[in-house]
């Protein structure tokens, strides 16, 4: 390696200028046998004595330089690089102290200067090579970097306010959808994950370790968890059920408490090191950093999913529209499922890790990953960024040293117009319970997207309080089972093709009716059009749902019930729906449902569930229902 490090310098400076003071040669030439003796101090000390005895000794100055770089001491290695440029500005063999200029200059965010330095090696310099690649490299950065400060994004960042952020580090964090639970990690002798909770008021709760089965005697560092805070995967090294030397494990909150933690096992853990995991919203996707065999660079985002069946998949690498042959790490995808977060310091950027974005196509295919933008990405390293459900707010952590300590605190931000996520999500939650003992229920909450009649998550509540949280993203109608055994199901309906439903979700506390004979439950996503009884084709995959459910309990009969609002005639609105009745009754036998279960009846308008005056009354009075005869 020292041998190359001189070698590679002598390429770049080509032929030498010696002194023709006498007494200066031979202090240099005692450097150089103190050089190859590794006493690179004592040499350092040589060339130095060398220079005052001939302050035009070019050689000198480049040994020095080349010296101080193998000792990694860097800004003293610059000392008499500078000088070599001030000094010797246009000679061809010294180009390189332009080059190195350039990248320290770069390095610190001084793009002007730097910019200056690596023209001046490229006109310096006639054969193209990999040097001068860097230089056209820092060029590239420099322009870019200028471009963006002078055209600065409006983020507005703000440290969390106390009690958080009252920790010497504390960085990585991560929040549930509903934005109620932070996790963060917070370093001192070791690292481990604390969380703490948004008060009604907005204010946090004091953080503290996230639980005692989770915290240990080892590291617990960068952590994700899905988005209704109760799976948790997060970073562990040399424990002793460990595969490589960083592994990934998962753990599930049921209650108020976590589980022990579990290595996430193979194939997404291996023999080489696995980090800095990104769990999708419903737990089922997850991406992560890992130097594997395979990676394109040296640290590249793989993916794998989750199935019931066969558990995790075989890691994939996310390619070269994400992976470069710099590092590429600590990833975070949006609870929409298709903008993904990652930081890189192989791209055109301000220097360092920079945070860029991306979006999924409709083919599944990433777009060409856009900067963050400044005054978030600067020289130094930015590393990780969590984004709201709405897209308008992020949260990360921001470094500084003060006194050779190293500080890091977190921040939020706003999230400018110009690079908000382009599908916006929001959520439904609340609480599912026995509608006769009032006590939590564990159900089965299933979104389904009726435009293309494809189920997006599925998520279950609680078993101890019944809680549970799923979410929605804009660009489609959405219908939202809830199912439980021995019990009736319940539906509801969200268009996200025409309406939103705002920062804060949407509350629905869920009450499950027990299976007997009476109970009915309106189906919320068959619709119709006005005057019509003919099923839209949203409506009929809607009642494959209901198909599913009656083949799911044989024992069961019902009455498919039609009601209307009180506009227009009584007859009319009786065969109205009378006629919607019979439409949903002939769309289950032909799906293979037996006709001996089913029953239909139009009832028109004579059995409001709400005010004829509103249209929104109106609306909940046009209606389906299922009610179990026997």
């Amino acid at each position: 390696m020292l041998f190359l490090v001189f070698t590679m310098s002598n390429i770049v400076f080509a032929q030498v200028i010696m002194s023709t003071n006498k007494k200066a040669i031979k202090l240099y030439d005692q450097g150089k046998k103190l050089i190859s003796d590794r006493d690179f101090y004592g040499a350092i000390a040589k060339f130095n004595d060398a220079i005052q005895k001939d302050s035009s000794f070019a050689e000198a100055y480049r040994q020095a330089g080349a010296a101080y770089t193998t000792l990694s001491q860097h800004d003293s290695a610059l000392v008499y690089y500078t000088q070599l440029a001030k000094r010797f500005p246009d000679e061809v063999r010294y180009a390189g102290s332009h080059l190195k200029l350039a990248q320290a200059e770069f390095s610190d965010g001084n793009y002007e200067h730097a910019l200056r330095h690596a023209y001046k090696y490229l006109s310096l310099r006639t054969n193209k090579d990999r040097y001068s690649k860097k230089a056209e490299t820092i060029i590239a950065n420099c322009e870019f970097a200028l471009l963006r400060i002078n055209n600065p994004l409006s983020f507005n960042p703000r440290p969390l306010a106390y009690p958080l952020n009252q920790y010497q580090q504390q960085y990585f964090p991560v929040l549930s959808a509903d934005l109620t639970t932070l996790f963060f990690i917070k370093r001192d002798a070791s690292e481990e994950i604390y969380t703490a909770s948004r008060l009604a008021d907005g204010s946090w709760t004091v953080p503290a370790p996230i639980d005692s089965a989770i915290t240990s005697e080892y590291n617990e560092g960068t952590c994700s968890v899905s988005a209704d805070g109760r799976t948790l995967v997060f970073t562990s090294c040399m424990r002793k059920d460990g595969f490589g030397s960083c592994d990934l494990y998962i753990t599930y909150k049921t209650g108020d408490s976590w589980s022990t933690p579990e290595n996430i096992g193979r194939p997404v853990n291996s023999s080489a090191w696995d980090s800095q995991p990104a769990l999708s919203a419903d737990g089922r996707t997850l991406y992560y950093v890992s130097n594997r065999k395979g990676s394109l660079g040296k640290r590249d985002i793989w993916v794998s999913y989750f199935s019931d069946e066969t558990g995790w998949s075989n890691p994939k690498n996310l390619g070269k529209s994400i992976n470069t042959k710099g590092d590429d790490i600590s990833p975070f995808i949006h609870v929409n499922g298709a903008s993904l977060y990652f930081a890189s310091n192989g791209r055109t950027g301000f220097g360092g890790f920079d945070i860029y974005y991306t979006n999924k196509t409709e083919s599944k295919a990433w777009e060409e990953p856009m900067n963050f933008g400044y005054p978030i990405n600067t020289h130094n390293d930015e590393l990780a960024m969590f984004i709201s459900a709405d897209g308008t707010s992020g949260f990360y952590s921001h470094e500084t040293q003060q006194q050779n300590k190293l500080l890091s605190k977190l921040y939020q931000i706003d999230i400018p117009q110009e690079i908000s996520v382009k599908l916006k999500s929001s959520f439904v939650h609340g609480i599912i319970y026995d509608s006769l003992t009032k006590m939590p229920v564990e159900a089965s909450v299933q979104l389904v997207n009726l435009n293309v009649n494809n189920e997006i998550t599925r998520a279950t509540s609680d078993n101890i309080t019944g809680e549970y949280l799923i979410v929605l993203t804009e660009g489609a109608a959405y219908a939202l089972y809830i199912t439980a055994p021995e019990y009736l199901f319940k539906s509801y309906h969200f268009d996200l093709d025409k309406d939103s439903i705002g920062i804060g979700g949407v509350i629905a506390n869920i009450a499950l009716s027990p299976l007997r004979k009476g109970e009915k439950t309106t189906l919320n996503n068959v619709l119709f059009n006005h005057d019509s009884f003919r099923l839209t084709e949203k409506s009929k995959k809607a009642l494959l749902f209901v198909g599913n459910y009656l083949s799911g309990n044989p024992g069961l009969n019902i009455e498919i019930a039609g009601h209307t609002d009180n506009i227009g005639a009584i007859k009319y609105n009786l065969n109205l729906s009378k006629n919607r009745a019979f439409e949903v009754y002939k769309y289950l036998i032909d799906n293979g449902v037996g006709e001996e279960r089913i029953a239909y009846k139009g009832y028109g308008s004579s059995i409001p569930i709400d005010v004829n005056n509103t249209e929104q009354g109106r609306a909940n009075n046009r209606r389906i229902e299922f009610i179990i005869s026997e």
